[in-house]
């Protein structure tokens, strides 16, 4: 299958287990050792660069980033409406039952299944399989394929592990890398009991592309976007008393905030649970809680616990603006699985971050060409908002001794980007030659306070490189492979290519071949494939093979049909040089012609 050989040969993650983001925590005490920042030493005991657990790390950074000023307000004089639901425009799925601590699947599920309705890639009947996505992140994450990119990045469990919690990092990992989109009948329900078999693993009917992360405080972006792109995934804090859930489908609680157990109320347990959150009622009474929140007003979220829940409004629920434990608001973008044709990537799983504080930070991963590439866009993990960086590529050399060792293809200055995974397209397309080294580098810069998240896997010497160093001194390059820096191993950095023809002077020397091509490059991705020519009805006079050129190789191919060849792989169409509608001798001698010309 295509997907196997187009991801980067060079992929194969040693992962470890992340940490769960939906755990049950049985006392205060559990909830307190789970985000109180214990951290492993510097090299130097260096206070201000600490390593976490990725989620402990987060959660952290999370707290800062609710106290820090918004950076995600609405254009000046838009308004929303007071109330929404992705239900009134036909955008949400069915009510699901979750099997195990699979909440954060199937809030990730109904997110994509919502996305891709609002994209007109779905009608809200589309019933995706949350199966398919715990087998292969719980379950079996390693192929039978020795020649899988893939292979060993994620430990074999036994089937019970497919119940396990997911995040909306796992997401990141496994459908980011390719895995799913798949329906839900195209693999066995988990009441079954069956392996899924290892032929559904890249089985997919879109590509998760971006996956973006909000903080509570920006609620009207939140709203903004629910209308826009559809449904997200929300976590709050479930405490697990019925009685707080009242008759109205209301839930409000004061025992639990981002920070965890909140002091005082030392009684209460409680897990964290995701759900999926379809819209919002500003006009939602206070009094329809069982505890009254300070105001009127609640989100309005599908749970995973069936229709006939006591706890729910035949599966909704409504959540308080007030809730302290309302955090981490993802929207999942997916995009049709022929938006790009290979994709090269040294980590599928996120489970490790650095804090840093007054440090600077740069970052590279370093691929080998499969064949002559087309570089069209690339892809990274966030984990800190709205910081500027420069992002380059290199050819590099055979011998190179970092990821700059070489020569520069592009070099551009990056806004900043939200929390989360983001592909973004390149400001040209970079050509690479089968074989050939290459790299992607990101420079952060110093900042006062940055999370760089990683796996701690390895691949090999000279894959995945890191610089930290200080206002004023020279980053030094450091092999990850190599790196005694908080088990330093692999970066969420990725590049996606493209198959066809390069729009340029190069391939395309007359001006009005130029333009055309440019006309008929509908994403303007700089690359002009089979299907937009096709989709066109276009073609290159004389381009026989459809390389964008018309060179001796089309000349070759032409006789040898002349003489007999039932060759189906040419443009015949290119073929006919006189457009006469019939491919003769006198086609072939145009060509001629047309070469001897051009070489005079």
């Amino acid at each position: 299958m295509k997907h196997l050989k187009s991801i980067c040969k060079r992929t194969a993650i040693l992962s470890v287990s992340a940490v769960c983001g939906f755990t049950l925590l049985s006392t205060p005490q559990a909830a307190s050792s789970a985000i109180s920042g214990q951290y492993l030493p510097a090299p130097a005991d260096d206070p201000d660069v600490q390593s976490y657990p990725i989620e402990e790390g987060l959660m952290l950074y999370e707290r800062e980033y609710e106290q820090a000023a918004s950076a995600a307000a609405l254009p000046d004089g838009e308004e929303l409406p007071a109330r929404f639901d992705l239900r009134d425009v036909g955008a949400v799925t069915a009510v699901g039952y979750q099997y195990g601590g699979t909440c954060g699947v199937f809030s990730a599920i109904g997110a994509i299944e919502s996305n891709m309705i609002m994209q007109g890639m779905a009608d809200n009947t589309i019933d995706l399989s949350e199966e398919h996505f715990s087998y292969f992140a719980q379950v079996k994450g390693t192929p039978d394929d020795p020649d899988d990119p893939l292979r060993g990045d994620r430990p074999n469990q036994e089937m019970t592990a497919i119940s396990n919690a997911c995040s909306y990092l796992d997401a990141i990992g496994i459908m980011g890398s390719w895995m799913g989109v798949v329906p839900a009948s195209m693999t066995p329900r988990y009441r079954d009991k069956e392996p899924l078999d290892e032929s559904l693993r890249y089985e997919s009917v879109a590509h998760l592309q971006n996956v973006t992360v909000y903080a509570k405080k920006d609620a009207a972006l939140i709203k903004k976007l629910l209308m826009e792109k559809g449904a997200m995934q929300v976590t709050y804090f479930n405490v697990h008393e019925p009685e707080l859930y009242s008759e109205y489908g209301g839930y409000y609680q004061t025992h639990w905030s981002i920070s965890g157990n909140i002091e005082g109320q030392n009684s209460v347990k409680g897990a964290r649970h995701a759900v999926c959150l379809i819209g919002w009622d500003d006009n939602f009474p206070k009094e329809h809680f069982v505890e009254t929140p300070p105001g009127d007003g609640a989100w309005i979220i599908k749970n995973s616990w069936g229709v006939d829940d006591p706890q729910t409004d035949n599966g909704f629920i409504y959540i308080s603006y007030y809730d302290p434990s309302l955090y981490d608001f993802v929207q999942f973008e997916v995009e049709p699985t022929d938006n790009y044709d290979h994709l090269y990537q040294n980590c599928c799983e996120l489970n490790t971050c650095i804090v840093l504080r007054n440090k600077g930070i740069n970052y590279a991963n370093v691929f080998t060409a499969e064949k002559d590439e087309n570089i069209t866009a690339a892809g990274m993990y966030t984990s800190t908002a709205n910081v500027p960086f420069r992002f380059s590529i290199y050819a590099l050399k055979e011998d190179f001794t970092d990821p700059c060792d070489g020569e520069l293809l592009l070099q551009t200055e990056m806004p900043g980007l939200s929390k989360g995974y983001h592909t973004f397209p390149l400001d040209k397309v970079c050509q690479v030659s089968a074989g050939q080294k290459f790299s992607a580098v990101v420079e952060v810069g110093v900042q006062s306070s940055y999370v760089f998240s990683h796996d701690e896997g390895r691949i090999g010497e000279r894959n995945t490189f890191v610089a930290i160093y200080e206002e004023g001194t020279e980053p030094k390059w450091v092999d990850g492979y190599r790196s005694t820096i908080f088990h330093m191993g692999n970066t969420c950095l990725k590049l996606y290519t493209k198959d066809g023809i390069v729009i340029n002077e190069e391939n395309f020397p007359e001006p009005a071949d130029l333009k055309a091509a440019e006309a008929l490059d509908k994403n303007g991705d700089g690359v002009l494939t089979e299907k937009e020519q096709a989709a066109a009805g276009q073609y290159i006079r004389g381009d026989v093979n459809r390389d964008g050129k018309v060179n001796a190789v089309d000349l070759s191919l032409l006789k040898q049909v002349l003489l007999g060849s039932e060759r189906t792989d040419i443009d015949r169409k290119a073929a006919d040089w006189n457009e006469d509608k019939a491919i003769n001798a006198e086609d072939a001698n145009g060509i001629l012609a047309f070469l001897l010309q051009k070489e005079v």
